[in-house]
Order: structure tokens, then sequence, then C-alpha cells
């Protein structure tokens, strides 16, 4: 038996869905992903305009962030085009990794994604309660597709009618291990956009 915010939750492996205490039919895996992927599409522009700019930022990038705890999302980071080119200046374009470590912007350039949508967070929760115990590598995966899936349609909305954006702008899918130097961002940013950021040497 698995639980989730005080309801009983159990996983029919037949069927592949959650039933609650009540045999209500929750949602299965696929159904469950489904729905968190309508509203990170949907909420992700209204985050972000939530989180407060000062006079002259422009947003570079945004960073959906995945973790072991929260592995569709977890974090929504804003790079701002100047700081990143203080790190330019400071340390230059050779540590890729550096350049798109989204933890080096100011904690006030992030938000979570628990009060914009408080249903996203209840079914990433039970998301993990049902379904994260076993076989994690495959799980992860399926978070991770998801989120390059989103990242993937955020980079073909129309963000500088939502934020000031820089002329290389980009969403990416983020986490713990990523690999810029070796094509990671590939998996969640266009081709014509990464050749904007090679062309910029950014990576």
């Amino acid at each position: 038996m698995k639980k989730s915010k005080g309801v009983e939750l159990y996983y029919d492996p037949f069927f592949g869905i959650a039933i609650n205490n009540n045999k209500r039919c929750i949602m299965g895996k696929d159904e469950l992903l489904l729905e968190l992927k309508q509203v990170l599409l949907r909420e992700v522009p209204n985050a972000v305009q939530k989180i407060k700019l000062n006079q002259g930022d422009k947003v570079c990038y945004i960073s959906l962030l995945g973790t072991d705890y929260e592995p569709v999302l977890g974090l929504i980071t804003l790079g701002i085009e100047s700081y990143r080119n203080s790190m330019i200046e400071e340390s230059g374009t050779d540590n890729k990794w550096y350049l798109w470590n989204s933890g080096e912007m100011p904690a006030r350039y992030q938000t979570g994604f628990e009060d914009q949508d408080q249903t996203f967070q209840q079914n990433q929760e039970t998301l993990m309660n049902l379904f994260g115990n076993e076989k994690w590598e495959e799980f992860w995966e399926d978070c991770q597709t998801l989120r390059f899936e989103v990242a993937n349609k955020l980079n073909t909305y129309n963000w500088s009618d939502i934020i000031p954006i820089s002329d290389d702008f980009v969403v990416y899918s983020d986490w713990e291990s990523i690999d810029v130097s070796n094509g990671d961002l590939a998996k969640s940013i266009p081709q014509e956009k990464i050749e904007i950021l090679v062309e910029k040497c950014l990576i």
C-alpha cells in the first residue's frame, strides 16, 4: 500500500492504474505524465511572469530542473544575460557546465511550481509514490523524456510577448548530471537555436 496526501492509494499492476481506498480509478502512469505535461505547457509562462525582474534584465534561458525527489519538475530558474556576461568575463566560455549551471543565478530568479498549480504537485507526488520505487532508471527516463518534450514545445512560444529575452534565449531541461559539453542541451532545444548558441561559443 502507498499513501499520498493522507489518501490510501493502491497500484493495480494488471491494469496499470492507481485506485484509492474508495476503489475509484485515479490514473495510470502514462495518464499522470500526460496530465503533468499539459499543466507545464500551460502554466510555466505564468509562473515565470511572477518572478520579479530588475529594470533592464534580459532572460537568456529558462531552466526546468528535475530532481530525484521531484523528477518531473522541481525548480524553474531564469538565467539573466547580465549575470552570464559577468561569468564569461570572469572565466571565459570554455567551462560550459559553469555557464549553464542554473544554481549560479541569484535565488530571486528561481521559483517552485507548487504555488502555481496545486494539482501538479499532488499528481507528481502520486506519480512518485506509485511508480518511483521500482525500476527507478526507467521511471527517471520517463520523467526526463516528458521534460525534454515540454522544453522543446516551450521553445516554440513567442516569449518576447511574455518576458524580456535575449536574442539567444532558450528553454532547457536541467538535472544534476547534465553534460553540456557532450550534447545534453540538444535533447530539449531545437537545432536552429542550438546553432545560435554554437555561434556564440556558449555550447
